[in-house]
């Protein structure tokens, strides 16, 4: 008898450490949700589908299609695929060619020295003056199809 509540006691275990870890895709994409701190229309007009998808996902009537994966994805770059397909891997990823520092929450140590921008700007600008046109002739045309026309004396 004891020996029966241990192995259930170590299977509950095993549920709770082990399976909690393997989380479904609509798991992963509830907390997704959960981490940008939306609402299912608020996420469903992120990722430009239907609130009701998302709806019906969340409830469980649906799985999650391939195309609202791939919306994600592509709505999300830095998200980790592995991990919201496969529940594998971090939840967010680093794109090679981004800036590393705008996702480790390091401060950056290189900045600029700030500038007055406008002062540069004002300094590059050349004012071209454009040559001045005149106006040589005017048309007025009328509901009843007739028109009038007005040119310019000669000086």
């Amino acid at each position: 008898m004891y020996i029966f509540v241990y192995f259930e006691y170590f299977l509950y275990l095993c549920s709770r450490f082990i399976i909690s870890g393997m989380k479904t895709e609509r798991e992963r994409i509830d907390t997704l949700m959960q981490t940008l701190h939306l609402s299912g229309r608020q996420f469903a007009e992120q990722i430009h589908v239907q609130p009701g998808t998302i709806s019906n996902m969340m409830t469980g009537r649906n799985e999650p299609s391939y195309t609202v994966i791939k919306k994600i994805l592509m709505r999300y770059p830095t998200l980790n695929p592995e991990w919201l397909i496969n529940g594998k891997g971090d939840m967010w990823r680093t794109i090679p060619g981004m800036d590393p520092q705008l996702f480790d929450g390091q401060p950056p140590t290189d900045l600029p020295v700030a500038t007055n921008r406008a002062a540069q700007k004002q300094e590059e600008l050349q004012i071209v003056a454009a040559p001045q046109k005149q106006i040589s002739r005017i048309v007025v045309y009328y509901t009843d199809n007739t028109y009038e026309e007005f040119k310019q004396a000669p000086f």
